[in-house]
């Protein structure tokens, strides 16, 4: 078992599947969208299913109280990830920072056929997200429970086709815990909002230094109203230095490519 991993039974799918069905009640108003995107009937159901989880969470997976706000700031601005033509065509792909399950969840409902890794380091996020794998059947859904900085070292370094990040944190951070991760010509993919001059220059040195080509800069289609977001897409060309990640905590107080 890999390190941190969350045991856990396995329901049948047809027994998963009703379950879910019958406990749908979250009245979805982005159908349309989620159809475009090529999401089943079932995978809608799905996350009808995932949004009254969250909804109804007392872990504080979520500060989002309001399901159209849960559709449009988690559910679209997750199936945004897609846009990208290495997301779509991954075998493996891991979400550093996966707090309530976005969009690791979102991603193994839209993408079936891929091995998906919710990665975090707080066990009762873990454990919400385990319950969502359990009640929706996501058989290609895994649950570790980690820091990244330690799961960096472990086998799973350099062995995701993709690393994806929708965490709040500076580019060179989430660059130091996220791409030793990804394999040699697979790519690191961080959501992220419009950047600083400053942001934006240290978080290049960073990639550079972590094995990485300049990053390209996607507009994230997401939801109408969405401003500002954008899917920073680096492609990693070599192996990382094997002195990163350094330990827990180090990459963000000493942030690499800062000046």
């Amino acid at each position: 078992m890999a390190l941190g991993a969350v045991e856990r039974p396995e329901p049948s799918i047809g027994t998963a599947r009703a379950r879910s069905e019958e406990a749908a009640t979250l009245d979805l108003s982005h159908r349309t969208d989620y159809e475009e995107r090529g999401l089943s009937p079932e995978g809608i159901g799905r996350l009808s299913v995932f949004g009254d989880m969250l909804l109804a969470s007392q872990s504080n997976v979520t500060a989002v109280r309001d399901s159209e706000a849960m559709e449009e700031v988690h559910f679209l601005d997750s199936l945004s990830f897609l846009d990208i033509p290495e997301v779509l065509t991954a075998r493996s792909l891991l979400d550093v920072g996966a707090g309530g399950g976005l969009p690791a969840v979102v991603l193994a409902i839209a993408l079936p056929d891929v091995r998906i890794v919710a990665l975090d380091s707080v066990g009762k996020k873990c454990a919400f997200i385990e319950s969502v794998r359990a009640r929706l059947s996501l058989q290609n859904l895994e649950v570790v429970c980690a820091r990244s900085e330690d799961y960096g070292r472990t086998a799973a370094r350099e062995s995701f086709e993709v690393v994806v990040a929708r965490a709040v944190a500076p580019l060179p951070i989430l660059a130091e815990l996220c791409v030793p991760l990804v394999r040699v010509g697979g790519v690191f993919v961080a959501a992220k909002g419009a950047l600083s001059d400053q942001e934006r220059i240290e978080g290049a040195a960073a990639l550079a230094i972590l094995g990485c080509d300049p990053y390209r800069s996607v507009r994230a289609r997401s939801f109408e109203r969405a401003e500002n977001r954008w899917l920073l897409v680096a492609k990693k060309e070599r192996d990382t230095p094997a002195e990163y990640p350094r330990r827990a905590g180090m990459p963000a107080k000493r942030p690499l490519g800062a000046s």
